[in-house]
């Protein structure tokens, strides 16, 4: 296992010498004010020899985790656009597409395919700087079943004060890239994609308060009428979340975020069934540390950090999929700095399996993140 942990570490620092000249760049535009192009390439290594082997999901070996090509443009003072296009295991995917129009200077409107304001890691929280290589389990939990993560629809919000900002989010809640106009066609051709149709919609909010840079609270809340029902076909549920959360960041790098979440499901992207409520709880922290001076020597190396995190998620449900299961996710490992945008990561992580039949098992996960 050593020479493993060491081949990966090798590795990542020879990419680092390539990748870390790319800086983002603006530029003009016919039609925009501005351009500016960023990105971002993530090489993770997941190290899990106790991990039974499941369909699409890699237990010894590379991955390109996230390779991503983002523009944001400016098109009047009053109007803005993102388009993000990911590149991940060789299959292109779009992750964000929106538009954003500014109102009485406080508030906004913004409409297209982006995240929905539930979940401090989720919304707020860029992959380009997780606290630990991967979100927490409790995060993947509500991805999966369509209570996050990205959505097409249209939103709402800004800030009431300088401290108390809101949202509120109107969308098909049936997943990221999902046209259920587009599913609506495909019915008669492959019934399977009838599970993530959504004729209910799904309504999200967001308050958040910020006490002062250091200290941050919010809350969210979910409701998601899943499926659709008619005369031949019933495939209809609802999921709902509260989800309150903290985040405090002290100006000597120690970086907590910690949330709890409270609901009930009943439809999943995978099966439909009885209705289950669920307890989230996470908290994951670091304390990093940047020198005065870069090293020469090691690719610029500049900082290291120390990360650790608890998930705990119960619920009733016994599925063959383990993100659904309960279970208890310890990780914790640490991390170096090449910049402050690049970054190499190693995590242990434990999982403590409470559903019937699983065992207990632990993988190391490790990754290596330029952002550009």
């Amino acid at each position: 296992m050593r020479k493993i942990i060491q081949g990966q570490f090798f590795l990542v620092i020879l990419i680092s010498l390539f990748f870390s000249q790319l800086q983002s760049q603006e530029v003009a535009s016919k039609n925009s004010m501005s351009l500016e192009f960023s990105g971002r390439v993530q090489l993770q290594h997941l190290y899990a020899p106790e991990t039974q082997l499941q369909e699409g999901i890699t237990l010894n070996g590379f991955r390109i985790r996230r390779g991503r090509l983002r523009v944001d443009a400016k098109i009047t003072p009053y109007l803005s656009t993102k388009f993000q296009m990911e590149a991940r295991d060789n299959f292109p995917r779009l992750k964000d597409a929106e538009g954003k129009l500014k109102l009485f200077t406080n508030y906004y409107v913004r409409f297209g395919q982006f995240k929905v304001p539930v979940w401090r890691e989720e919304f707020l929280r860029s992959s380009s700087d997780l606290i630990l290589v991967e979100r927490s389990p409790a995060s993947i939990f509500l991805i999966i079943n369509l209570l996050s993560a990205r959505q097409i629809g249209a939103e709402v919000g800004g800030q009431f004060t300088e401290k108390f900002s809101f949202a509120f989010n109107y969308s098909n809640g049936s997943g990221e890239g999902n046209s259920e106009i587009a599913v609506l066609e495909k019915l008669s051709l492959k019934n399977g994609t009838v599970s993530l149709l959504n004729d209910g919609k799904m309504y999200t909010g967001r308050l958040h308060y910020n006490f002062n840079y250091a200290i941050q609270v919010g809350i969210s809340g979910v409701i998601n009428d899943i499926g659709v029902q008619s005369d031949t076909i019933n495939q209809s549920g609802q999921n709902s979340l509260i989800a309150p959360d903290i985040g405090i960041y002290l100006p000597n790098g120690i970086d907590i975020e910690a949330g709890v979440g409270y609901g009930e499901i009943s439809k999943s992207f995978f099966q439909i069934f009885n209705d289950q409520t669920y307890f989230l709880a996470d908290v994951t922290g670091r304390w990093k540390k940047f020198y005065k001076k870069e090293n020469a020597k090691w690719g610029g190396l500049n900082g290291f950090e120390l990360a650790a995190g608890v998930s705990h998620i119960n619920t009733q449900l016994k599925t063959d999929n383990e993100e659904l299961n309960e279970r208890t996710t310890v990780r914790f490992g640490p991390g170096v700095y090449f910049g402050k945008k690049t970054r190499l990561q190693v995590n242990g992580e434990f999982v403590d399996s409470k559903s019937n039949g699983k065992n207990n098992f632990w993988r190391i996960r490790s990754q290596f993140t330029v952002n550009f």
